[in-house]
């Protein structure tokens, strides 16, 4: 019993035309331009054919050559050498000159020159030592040897490639070799159609055509449609939930002063946070902004009285990139805002540390002021707990410090696992702080990590995976909004 090929209809017109070629074996980029077909159209055909054991398609790497833009550059405007016999033989011999003409160039020029002994270098000046048109006729067979390199030469001087005007290439290559005498496979090829048209009812060409057999448990392929970064859309969900609860979002500058990124939180300036292991200075940066001496002044007197030390307006000056969002609530403060005060801000934020499952030296922060009249502690802990319910999370608080804040207290969501992570730190904002920026009514405070508190959210335990550049993974990322 003969065997049957079961091919499309695209897959029997391209037999029938290598059979009318009568090919055995030829080379695809060849076969495309002699069928005038385009070639990944061909070689797309040709491995369905391949598959049915009709054609074998071999594959080789051969070693090619091709021009560099310094290549293409000699051949319009000469290579560099010959460019300096021009400009001699015009009747400039000085080498300043020469080297003021022929510009970026002038180097090469002169080192080819003086490697193939054209020229010597005498009292500032560029003497020709050998007949310029021997010269040339010798550069010509290089620049030659350039024009062929397109056309796939084999063997290029070491020379050209040395110089950077040639480089080797890797030329992939494929040949086709027929497996099943042509006219044979012809004789024995069912055509497959995938529809059952009016043409070929017409025509009754429905009598020798086959229709394609379907999977039907096969699952149809999956369309990606276009979509943001996770983290992106987090922090997008994350902007929605605080302007629905009446936030407003404001904003500050990345480089800041250590006067609103320490001092106004009622850091000591010799707090161990400022270190070099924890803060990236900007290199001799000084700030130009004007700073109010009122502002100064009552900053020195509650740190010289809170601290009890002495308080320098220079450290306070310098410019460091922002290790918290807080330095941006402190300008807001200095502001002077008038009650209510409901704002937030989210930014990134950089500090020296190991990049790890849990620590970035560089990530966002999303920091919220609250503040009234009559603003509670109570008011603060049931703002923290309706933004934690709104991202689906269990809460917990816990007594915890921070400098600029008391009562202060931490965070807590419950993970997946069953683990407790802590997300974030709030509290009132102390009296010296107040009292430095010149606010005369209760504010509280509070900030959140938010790679910590996405990664918990898309229940992940390394938030490196946040910041992932595989495809793959972004498609499948579930949208949780």
């Amino acid at each position: 019993m003969k065997k049957e090929f079961k091919v499309s209809r695209s897959e029997y017109e391209l037999l029938k035309k290598l059979a009318r070629i009568g090919i055995e074996e030829a080379d695809i980029e060849e076969l495309a331009r002699e069928l005038g077909v385009n070639k990944s159209t061909l070689e797309s055909l040709l491995r369905l054919l391949a598959e049915k054991g009709v054609i074998e398609i071999e594959e080789t790497e051969e070693t090619g050559y091709s021009l560099t833009n310094k290549g293409e550059e000699a051949l319009s405007q000469g290579l560099p050498e010959e460019q300096l016999i021009d400009t001699i033989l015009s009747g400039t011999s000085s080498l300043e000159e020469i080297r003021s003409k022929l510009g970026n160039i002038a180097g090469i020029a002169i080192g080819q020159a003086l490697k193939k002994k054209y020229i010597m270098i005498k009292d500032g000046k560029i003497v020709l030592q050998v007949d310029p048109d021997q010269a040339k006729k010798e550069i010509s067979n290089l620049k030659m040897i350039l024009e062929k390199i397109p056309e796939g030469i084999k063997e290029v001087p070491k020379d050209l490639l040395k110089r950077g005007l040639v480089k080797k290439t890797r030329i992939k290559k494929e040949r086709v070799k027929i497996l099943v005498p042509l006219d044979e496979v012809l004789d024995n090829v069912v055509v497959e159609v995938s529809a059952l048209t009016r043409d070929l009812i017409r025509s009754g060409e429905w009598r020798q055509v086959a229709l394609k057999k379907y999977d039907i448990t096969a699952l149809p392929p999956r369309e990606y449609p276009a979509r943001k970064h996770y983290l992106s859309e987090f922090i997008e969900m994350l902007r929605d939930i605080l302007k629905e609860m009446g936030f407003k979002e404001v904003e500050g500058p990345i480089i800041e002063l250590e006067l609103f990124n320490f001092d106004l939180l009622f850091q000591p300036q010799d707090h161990p946070a400022r270190e070099i292991h924890d803060t990236l200075w900007i290199k001799e940066g000084r700030v130009r902004e004007v700073i109010p001496e009122e502002l100064l002044d009552r900053v020195s007197r509650v740190h010289s009285s809170g601290w009890r030390y002495e308080w320098s307006a220079d450290i306070a000056r310098r410019l460091v990139l922002r290790s918290q969002t807080t330095s941006v609530s402190a300008r807001i403060l200095v502001s002077k805002p008038k009650p209510p005060l409901r704002v937030f801000t989210l930014g990134r934020v950089y500090r020296s540390d190991v990049v790890d499952a849990t620590h970035l030296p560089e990530f966002h922060q999303l920091d919220g002021l609250d503040g009234d009249n009559a603003y509670t502690f109570r008011d603060l802990l049931g703002v923290l707990k309706e933004i934690s319910e709104r991202l689906g999370f269990e809460i917990k608080f816990k007594p915890g410090y921070f400098p600029f804040t008391e009562p202060s207290v931490e965070g807590y969501v419950r993970l997946p696992n069953g683990k407790w992570l802590e997300l974030f730190g709030a509290g009132m904002m102390r009296p010296e702080v107040l009292e430095m920026a010149g606010i005369n009514y209760p504010v509280g405070a509070w900030g959140f990590g938010v790679e910590r508190l996405a990664a918990a959210y898309y229940g992940l335990t390394d938030i490196r995976h946040l910041y992932t550049r595989d495809l793959r993974r972004i498609q499948l990322s579930k949208i949780k909004l």
